[in-house]
C-alpha cells in the first residue's frame, strides 16, 4: 500500500497536516525538511497499510466538486461580497487588515456558540514558527492576529482536540480547508459535523521557514530573538512590514522594498504553483485584503469578505447585528479583479501545469487544468518550477539557504532588465 511519502516524492505535499491527525497508528509524524518544509514522516514500524494518508491528502485529489470551465474554477461565485471591519479598536488597530477573523471569533465565544477555535501564533520562545493550538477565550485569540506567510501544519494539531470542546471553528488557508473537505468526505462519521464554522484566509502562497532563516540574518542586533511578525501593525488601516521582536522587547521593522525580497516566492514550496483556489472556496467564508479597491478603503483598514455558505452568512450578519462588526456591500466581479484571478493566477497555475505535464511529472487531479489547452511555458516559469524541485531534495539548510540566495539575486536581476526593456519598448512605440 502506497503512503503520503509517495505524495512528498513528487513535491505535492501541501504541509498542512491532515494526513497526521487521520492516521489511527499514529505513524506520522510533521518533520521540518532541510529546505524549510514541513514534511509528513512515516514510521514503517508503526504503520500498518491502511492507506487512511494517502485517501485524505488533500494535495493529489479533491474531496470536492469542482466546475469544468477554467473561468469558474479560478472565479468561485460566492452567495455575497462585502467590505468588513472589526468595531473594538483593539482588534481593528493589530488585527490583519480590518480584524474581522479575530473579531468574529471573539463574539462567537462570547456568545458561546463556540469553545475552542483552531488558529496559529508566532512562538515567543524563539523557535520563530507559527504554532497551531486551541485558543479557549478571547486573549488568546487578540495573542494569534496577524498573518503568517509560510506553511504550517495547522490539521494536524487536530489530533489533540479538546476534550471539554462544545464547538470548535478553524481558521485556514486553502491547503488547511481542502484537507478538512478530505476529513468529512472519508472519516464522516468523526468529522462530518466537528466544525461549528471554517473561516478561510485568502492565499497566493506559503513560504518555508528558509524566508524567516533569511529575515533573522537580515537583521542588525546581535542579541536573542523572541519571534517574527510578518506583517505587524501599529494602526488601524496600516499594511504592516515583517518585523523582529527580540528577547528584551526592542522591535527593528524592515524597510518597504525587502518585503519584494521576502514574499516574491523563492522561498514557496513547488505544490502552490499548481492551486488555483485564491479565494478559499470550499469555506464558509473567506477574507483577504482589499486589492483593487481604492486607496481610501485600505486607509481605513477593511477585510474584503467573500461569503460561501449559509453559515458564513448567518455568523456573519449576527455579528453585524450585535455591533461586532461593521459591513459594506462589495462588488464580487472587483474582487476577482483586484485579486489578479484571471490576469494573474489563472496564466500562472496554467503555466506551472503545462510544464510539469511536459515533463511527465504528477500533478494535482484536476479536470478543467488537465484537458485545458496548452500552454507555452514562459522561461521564469520553467527555471522557477526546476529550482524549487531541486531545493526540495537539498541535503542541508546552509546549501539550501546559499542556493536561496542566489536565486534571490538572479530574480532581482531579471526582473530588472524585464523593466528595462518594458520601458525601451514602450518609448520606440512612442
Amino acid at each position: 500500500m502506497e503512503t503520503v511519502n509517495t505524495v512528498v516524492d513528487a513535491r505535492l505535499c501541501t504541509g498542512c497536516g491532515t494526513c497526521g491527525c487521520a492516521c489511527p497508528a499514529g505513524a506520522i509524524e510533521m518533520r521540518e525538511t532541510p529546505a524549510g518544509l514541513p514534511r509528513p514522516k512515516v514510521d514503517p514500524r508503526r504503520c500498518t497499510d491502511c492507506g487512511l494518508c494517502l485517501k485524505v491528502c488533500s494535495g493529489v485529489q479533491y474531496h470536492f466538486d469542482l466546475p469544468g470551465d477554467l473561468d469558474s474554477i479560478f472565479c468561485p461565485p460566492p452567495r455575497r461580497v462585502v467590505l468588513a471591519w472589526a468595531t473594538d479598536p483593539q482588534i481593528h488597530a493589530i488585527g490583519q487588515s480590518g480584524g474581522v477573523a479575530t473579531a468574529l471569533l471573539t463574539y462567537l465565544m462570547q456568545r458561546q456558540r463556540i469553545s475552542h477555535a483552531l488558529v496559529t501564533q508566532m512562538a515567543a520562545d524563539g523557535s520563530c514558527r507559527p504554532n497551531p493550538f486551541f485558543a479557549d477565550s478571547p486573549a488568546q485569540l487578540l495573542e494569534s492576529v496577524g498573518s503568517k506567510y509560510c506553511q504550517n501544519p495547522l490539521n494536524s494539531a487536530l489530533s489533540n482536540w479538546p476534550e471539554d470542546a462544545r464547538g470548535v471553528a478553524v481558521v485556514g488557508l486553502p491547503c488547511h480547508v481542502h484537507g478538512l473537505c478530505s476529513l468529512r468526505h472519508v472519516l464522516a462519521k468523526r468529522w462530518g459535523e466537528a466544525f461549528e464554522l471554517v473561516i478561510g484566509l485568502f492565499c497566493l502562497q506559503a513560504g518555508s521557514y528558509l524566508g524567516i532563516e533569511y529575515l533573522l540574518r537580515a537583521r542588525t542586533k546581535d542579541k536573542p530573538v523572541a519571534r517574527v511578525f510578518f506583517r505587524r501593525k501599529t494602526a488601524a488601516g496600516q499594511r504592516g512590514a515583517p518585523c523582529i521582536e527580540y528577547a528584551d522587547g526592542e522591535r527593528e521593522d524592515f524597510p518597504e522594498d525587502f518585503r519584494w525580497e521576502f514574499f516574491n516566492g523563492r522561498f514557496a514550496p513547488l505544490r502552490c504553483r499548481f492551486c488555483f483556489d485564491q479565494v478559499n472556496r470550499m469555506s464558509d467564508l473567506a477574507l483577504g485584503d482589499p486589492n483593487g479597491f481604492p486607496e481610501e478603503v485600505v486607509a481605513k483598514g477593511r477585510n474584503l469578505v467573500a461569503v460561501y455558505t449559509e453559515r458564513g452568512e448567518q455568523a456573519l450578519e449576527q455579528a453585524r447585528r450585535d455591533g461586532a462588526i461593521e459591513l459594506e456591500e462589495a462588488d464580487c466581479e472587483q474582487m476577482w479583479k483586484g485579486q489578479l484571478l484571471l490576469s494573474h493566477r489563472k496564466v500562472r497555475v496554467l503555466n506551472a501545469y503545462t510544464r510539469w505535464k511536459q515533463l511527465g511529472r504528477a500533478v494535482p487531479d484536476v479536470p478543467a487544468l488537465r484537458e485545458a489547452p496548452p500552454v507555452p511555458p514562459g522561461l521564469a516559469t520553467r527555471l522557477t518550477m526546476d529550482y524549487l524541485w531541486r531545493q526540495e531534495a537539498v541535503a542541508t539548510r546552509e546549501r539550501a539557504y546559499r542556493r536561496a540566495v542566489r536565486w534571490n539575486y538572479w530574480l532581482k536581476r531579471y526582473a530588472g532588465l524585464r523593466g528595462w526593456l518594458s520601458g525601451w519598448i514602450q518609448r520606440r512605440r512612442h
